[in-house]
């Protein structure tokens, strides 16, 4: 986005009888099939190569990874649609990657950081994916005990695809 917006492309796909949301669609579509082929991947190397067991279901793992990629399209975008080329777009997600990996749990755990910055981590949408790929590969936690997990990664991936399709989209026009 943030290479278009600098080389002027944005205009001539304005000029296009494509309509916002088919641009912004066909911005977001194959970046998320290019991440959820690395999540397959990734799946693939952990289970053939480390032979780390699934225990869970695939089809959840595959659902969390969805919800957990179209979060991280969301903020990536959100963050684009504030700077006006690539570097500002890379020097702006320094401020966003490391905290969010940080405090998502996958490092260190939750219970074993500050008292202080672990209601912080509620507004982590990596933290609830973390649980749940924790709890579907290694212990077989029922559905039922994951679907509050879901249901936040679900709000985080609407609000933030949302937030950015709108400034997209008042960008557009």
């Amino acid at each position: 986005l943030t290479k278009e917006k600098a080389m002027g492309t944005v205009e001539q796909l304005l000029m296009t009888p494509a309509n916002t949301t088919e641009i912004i669609i066909a911005k977001i579509a194959p970046l998320f099939l290019l991440l959820m082929l690395t999540v397959c991947l990734i799946l693939g190397v952990c289970v053939f190569v480390f032979q780390v067991p699934i225990r869970g279901s695939l089809g959840l793992i595959f659902l969390a990874s969805a919800l957990c990629v179209l979060c991280g399209i969301g903020l990536g975008t959100f963050i684009a649609t504030f700077t006006k080329n690539a570097t500002q777009a890379q020097l702006l997600s320094i401020f966003f990657n490391p905290p969010i990996a940080m405090l998502s749990g996958a490092m260190t755990p939750i219970e074993a950081m500050p008292e202080w910055i672990q209601p912080v981590t509620y507004l982590n949408p990596v933290r609830y994916f973390t649980i749940i790929v924790r709890s579907l590969m290694m212990k077989d936690t029922p559905p039922s005990a994951l679907y509050i997990h879901f249901l936040a990664l679900l709000i985080f991936a609407t609000i933030l695809v949302s937030l950015s399709v709108g400034r997209f989209r008042k960008q557009l026009s």
